[in-house]
């Protein structure tokens, strides 16, 4: 008896192993019921025995398939789902919840320009204006964001990099470098003005761009905006030379709204939108030469010869509503000389107003400027009197993005024994996305 469940054991063993190798190696599930019937029959196994061995293989038969729904209700996680592309004022990539993000923006302009110079041959010439690469975005936190200019247009340049906390509406610090805080139409972009260029007073006097800290926000609601701001006061990418910094601060009241840096009624506002600011720089012990790259008149040895306490004051206006625009500023500055000089203590004024108008809604515009200063500094060098008169047409393809814009200006310098006259024609095409 014993022999005999030896040999069922077996038997069963190598029926089981048989259908675990891959189908019975070439047998299928009848020849399994033949083999149980022949051993049946020639007594080697009993009817109940059978029964239980036919169990067990049906038991074993089942466990591949148990594995496999295992696998089938457990895939792959497909980490495409956490990952969102697509174009929202640039083309970005971000992750679906919002802890980091990838804006890139393209701008570009074109443009044609023809000089006239009294007293000088005329010049004319096509140009890149510039060509700008913007990535921007956040990082690690939705509030935590940050910002990079690189110029191209001559030399690969960096011109802004900075990163800033805005998890506060009311305080929004920021560090690195960027447009310094002062007046209203030089922090508006390039690819946003209305006539081809900034004014020739903005020239003069705006304070460019630095390295330093800033801290912005709205404390009561958006009708009232501050910015303050420390710098080294050296100009972009440059070092503080001494232990001196340039103090900036402005503040803008918008009592229907905020009015956006960006000239002319591109969106054709359906209420009246108006900004008034206010703004004041203080850079002590400004030595010559000191400011360099980006940063505006203030670098040139003509304005500052000597060491010299700036102080620096603007006003501004923005008026925006349906299809018309008013835009305007004054500025004032005092260089004031810590070594003798021979004219001493000087102040400079300058002021500019300018307005547009859509005579196709959101398309076609018409624009003009008249601006003028008196830039006296303690050399009394090219600080004569100057006015400009600019007028232009706008066709607004797709807002400031695409647009193509025609200019022509009118510079007068006073100067002796006669007046300076110069007359420049311009045609820019923008193309940013």
């Amino acid at each position: 008896m014993q022999g005999k469940r030896m040999m069922v054991a077996m038997v069963a063993m190598f029926t089981v192993m048989a259908l675990l190798i891959g189908p019975l190696g070439a047998m299928g599930a009848d020849q399994t019921e033949k083999l149980i019937e022949i051993l049946i029959k020639k007594g080697i196994i009993t009817k109940e025995e059978a029964d239980s061995l036919e169990k067990e293989i049906n038991k074993e038969e089942t466990k591949p398939e148990e594995k496999m729904v295992k696998q089938e209700v457990t895939p792959k996680e497909d980490w495409t789902k956490k990952i969102e592309v697509g174009y929202k004022n640039g083309a970005y990539i971000k992750t679906v919840d919002d802890q980091f993000s990838l804006k890139l923006n393209v701008n570009l302009q074109g443009l044609f320009n023809y000089d006239g110079l009294e007293g000088s041959p005329n010049k004319s010439t096509f140009r890149v204006r510039r060509a700008r690469l913007i990535p921007s975005g956040n990082a690690f936190y939705p509030w935590l964001k940050y910002y990079v200019q690189l110029t191209l247009e001559d030399s690969v340049n960096l011109r802004d990099a900075y990163v800033e906390a805005a998890y506060f509406n009311w305080l929004t610090p920021r560090i690195g470098q960027y447009k310094v805080p002062f007046d209203r139409e030089f922090l508006t972009s390039a690819f946003n003005l209305q006539l081809i260029d900034r004014s020739m007073v903005n020239n003069e006097f705006n304070l460019g761009r630095d390295i330093g800290l800033q801290v912005s926000g709205q404390p009561i609601g958006d009708f009232l905006d501050y910015r303050l701001g420390i710098f080294n006061g050296s100009g972009a990418n440059q070092v503080n030379v001494d232990k001196k910094y340039m103090y900036v601060g402005r503040l803008v009241f918008s009592p229907f709204g905020p009015v956006p840096y960006s000239q002319g009624a591109v969106g054709k506002p359906g209420k009246p939108l108006l900004s008034v600011g206010v703004a004041g720089a203080w850079m002590p012990d400004l030595k010559p030469g000191e400011r360099k790259s980006l940063a505006g008149v203030l670098g040139s040895t003509q304005e500052v010869p000597v060491m010299s306490d700036i102080f620096q004051l603007t006003s501004d206006i923005a008026f925006q509503y349906q299809n018309f625009s008013l835009e305007g500023a004054y500025y004032y500055r005092t260089i004031d000389p810590k070594e003798p000089t021979k004219f001493g203590k000087q102040n400079a004024s300058g002021y500019f107003a300018q307005g547009g108008y859509f005579l196709i809604p959101k398309h076609l515009e018409v624009a003009a400027r008249y601006s003028f200063m008196d830039p006296d500094t303690p050399t009394k060098v090219d600080d004569n009197k100057r006015k400009e008169m600019a007028a232009g047409v706008s066709y607004y393809f797709f807002g400031h993005p695409l647009k193509i814009q025609g200019n022509y200006s009118f510079f007068r310098t006073e100067a002796s024994p006669h007046s300076l006259d110069e007359h420049l024609a311009q045609v820019q095409l923008t193309f940013a996305f």
